[in-house]
């Protein structure tokens, strides 16, 4: 199939399953929904191919799937964890927006884990409520991807790329000479360029998404803390609980206590 759907946004979708799916998978699996389209937000990296077509998919993203489609995984031993949407649209002559099959949006990934969220919340007192907060959501996503399509620059696309390399695995892209040979570029280089974009450099940028990744994983799933530690390159515990402290005021341990204390705290912006 083309990288691209056509998607009927004129009218309010119908939704009918959503959630955060969290399971341990390996090997390859197929599945085809019938007459359900299918938008999927991934915290994970894997191989997909999608109508024939074999999309690399990293946390942050976003997937696309019309009804009838062919979608087949190839899972690594690692956890994997999405949320995803199952929804019908209105068919017909009514005109069809176009929209990527598969796009990578990093910095957008919490706002719209948040949004998904809230969608899921809203659902079980007010399903209409929350059938056009997710129309809104998908008319959002096409004008994102309208705006990601004109501004594919070289350094837009170092960027996604510095990202991609870092949200695939800190534990192995964790210092910058790894992230410098992933990027074929020479350190110095690399350095400049982060420097220019954010304000720091290459190992302060790595630290932070180090720290941005293990509050996430605090806040957000049941992995011991000493995975979590090790998931973001950290071997030593105690030197991650004060790393933690340092960061945000509080141990891992309280961190993760707070947010089950305060729901509300679920899903915000890190």
């Amino acid at each position: 199939m083309d990288n691209f759907v056509k998607l009927p946004l004129s009218s309010r979708p119908e939704l009918i399953n959503c959630g955060l799916s969290e399971y341990s998978l390996q090997g390859r699996e197929e599945n085809q929904l019938p007459m359900l389209w299918c938008l999927h937000l991934y915290f994970y990296a894997v191989q997909v191919e999608v109508g024939g077509e074999t999309h690399s998919i990293m946390p942050g993203s976003l997937t696309l799937i019309p009804p009838e489609t062919r979608i087949v995984y190839h899972y690594s031993e690692k956890r994997h964890r999405h949320f995803f949407v199952h929804f019908a649209m209105t068919t017909g002559r009514q005109p069809r927006v176009s929209l990527p099959v598969c796009q990578h949006l990093p910095d957008a990934r919490d706002e719209l884990l948040d949004r998904l969220q809230n969608i899921q919340r809203i659902r079980t007192h007010n399903p209409l409520h929350a059938e056009i907060a997710f129309w809104s959501l998908l008319w959002d996503v096409a004008e994102s991807a309208k705006f990601n399509t004109k501004a594919g620059s070289r350094e837009t696309t170092f960027h996604k790329k510095v990202d991609e390399i870092l949200d695939a695995g800190l534990p192995e892209a964790g210092s910058p000479r790894i992230l410098a040979d992933g990027l074929g570029m020479s350190m110095a280089h690399v350095n400049r360029k982060i420097k220019a974009r954010h304000g720091l450099t290459t190992v302060q940028l790595i630290r932070k998404r180090r720290f941005e990744r293990a509050y996430h994983l605090l806040l957000h799933s049941t992995m011991p803390i000493k995975l979590v530690a090790a998931e973001c390159g950290i071997s030593d515990l105690q030197e991650f609980n004060k790393s933690m402290r340092r960061e945000y005021g509080k141990s891992p341990r309280l961190l993760r206590a707070t947010q089950t204390e305060n729901p509300a705290w679920m899903f915000h912006r890190q």
